[in-house]
This record gives structure tokens, C-alpha cells and sequence, in this order.
């Protein structure tokens, strides 16, 4: 928490202050890549607005701030109150993707009255070989450039906080490629628990195949004149979030040269000084 309060007068950024303006209806507590973006679609085509999802506070990074602050009360072991999701999701009728699908026992509490799906892929090993694709085909795109970015504009590195302690220190448990199915069982399991006892009124297990069917009668919706939406191809979210990871990236580059500019005329002053400032 000190070190949050450094980086927030380092990198000051405003977090979200949004307030409760409709129902929490719709709790998606799956793992990324399980076409959560599909079920966005879905849930936006059924009327269920906003839909928030993953691309949310990488788009925004104010969004980050209040997912990095909602991280550290749960590693400290601190209560989350409905209030503290409320300040961020607001907003929101339902919630898919990380980092929402990390809070699920939080989020569970904190809004008692919504449906819970979990959505899930069946072949485990496609699932990872998809989060192995995604993550490294971001990371090579970005180039070896962005982690050094990320310390000169505000934005970046609130995005690249969020990403690292949320995404691949919490969710990846350090190493997508060595963890990622260890993580993915283990919160499965979890949601298996924490759902126990309820109803089949409260609690959908989904997959994209499953289409429109199970999903219109869980929520009480008509079934749409149209496909069940397929948003899961990977150049397009790898594209997406790398559009909003480098937006900002001009900016920071000028921080950059500006920083190591002045940082080089410090040298040099303090070189002369040293050298020729008493002859």
C-alpha cells in the first residue's frame, strides 16, 4: 500500500469515482480466452448494459488505478465493500474477463442478487495454447522498447502495473507458459465452491457452443435473429490491446528524450564544475 501511494505521486493518475447507477445482474467469473468477448456481444445483443470487460481498463487506464487498490486489499486480506467495486463497475450491469474473474469470491458477496455464469472452455490444452499465443505474440509485437516506455507517462504504467501484478503475477502465477492450467483448474474448482448450493436459477455453466439456447433461458431473454457472436480470433484481440497499450506511446517517448536530455546536461554541468569551474 506505501508503495501505491509512491507511485500514485510519481505517476498521478485520478481513479474512477463512479457510483452505483443501475443493477449488477450478471456475474461472468470465467477465465480470459474462454470467448469472454463473445459473451460481452451476447450480453450488449440481450440489452444488458455496460458490459464490462477485460479491453475496459486497458482502454482506461483510470480504471487501472482502482483495480491495482482493489488487488492489494485482497492479497492484504482487507474487506472489499460493494462501494469499492461500485467506484469502477459502476456503471455496469455485468462483468466478464480479468480482472473482474479474480474477484470472484468478492464479487460474489458483494452483489448477492446476480446471476453467475461460469463460462469455460472443455480442452484445457487448447485453452492454454491459446493464452500462450496471445500473450506472445503481444509481447513480441510491443518490442523490447515497451517496458522501458512504461516508466515515462502516467497512463502506461498504470496499465503495466495492473498487467503485471493482476495478469501475470495473480492470474499467470509469474509464467503463462508453466502455470497458466495449474491456475485455470484451480479456479474452476474455486467457482465450483463458492456456487455450491445454489440453483440452476442463479448459476449457468457456459460455453460459446452452447449458443444462444442456454443462455436466453438462464438470463429470461427472447433468443436474437442471429448467430451467437464468434469475437475469439486472436490477431483481432492481440490488435485491440496493443492499440490501447502503445496510444500513449509518443508521449512517452518525449518524456524519455526530454528525461535523458536533462539528465545529459546535469552531467555535463557537474563536469564542469568539477573541472574547470576553479581555473
Amino acid at each position: 500500500m506505501a508503495l501505491d501511494t509512491l507511485y500514485q505521486w510519481v505517476y498521478p493518475l485520478k481513479p474512477q469515482e463512479r457510483s452505483r447507477t443501475k443493477p449488477m445482474q450478471v456475474l461472468c467469473l470465467g477465465f480470459p480466452r474462454t470467448a469472454t468477448d463473445s459473451l460481452r456481444v451476447a450480453l450488449s445483443t440481450l440489452g444488458f448494459s455496460y458490459v464490462y470487460h477485460g479491453f475496459d481498463h486497458i482502454a482506461d487506464a483510470r480504471d487501472c488505478v482502482n483495480w491495482v487498490h482493489l488487488w492489494s486489499l485482497k492479497t492484504s486480506g482487507q474487506p472489499i465493500k460493494r462501494a469499492d467495486f461500485d467506484r469502477v463497475i459502476g456503471h455496469c450491469e455485468a462483468v466478464t474477463d480479468a480482472p473482474a474473474c479474480m474477484f470472484a469470491e468478492e464479487l460474489i458477496k458483494a452483489y448477492p442478487e446476480a446471476k453467475i455464469i461460469i463460462n469455460y472452455r472443455e480442452d484445457v490444452e487448447a485453452w492454454h495454447r491459446s493464452v500462450v499465443n496471445s500473450w506472445s505474440t503481444a509481447e513480441k509485437r510491443a518490442g523490447w522498447i515497451h517496458p522501458l516506455l512504461v516508466w515515462f507517462h502516467a497512463k502506461m504504467f498504470w496499465v503495466n502495473v495492473n498487467e503485471h501484478r493482476l495478469t501475470y503475477a495473480g492470474l499467470w502465477r509469474g509464467n503463462y507458459r508453466k502455470h497458466a492450467k495449474a491456475s485455470y483448474r484451480d479456479h474452476y474448482d474455486r467457482l465450483k465452491e463458492l456456487t455450491k448450493g445454489m440453483g440452476r436459477d442463479r448459476v449457468l455453466e457456459f460455453k460459446a457452443q452452447d449458443g444462444w439456447g442456454p443462455l436466453c433461458k438462464f438470463l429470461g431473454k427472447e433468443i436474437p435473429d442471429e448467430e451467437y457472436p464468434n469475437r475469439n480470433a486472436l490477431e483481432a484481440v492481440v490488435a485491440k490491446v496493443l492499440d490501447s497499450l502503445m496510444q500513449d506511446s509518443a508521449e512517452a517517448w518525449r518524456n524519455l528524450a526530454l528525461t535523458l536530455g536533462l539528465a545529459v546536461a546535469g552531467a555535463g554541468t557537474l563536469f564542469w564544475k568539477l573541472n574547470y569551474k576553479s581555473t
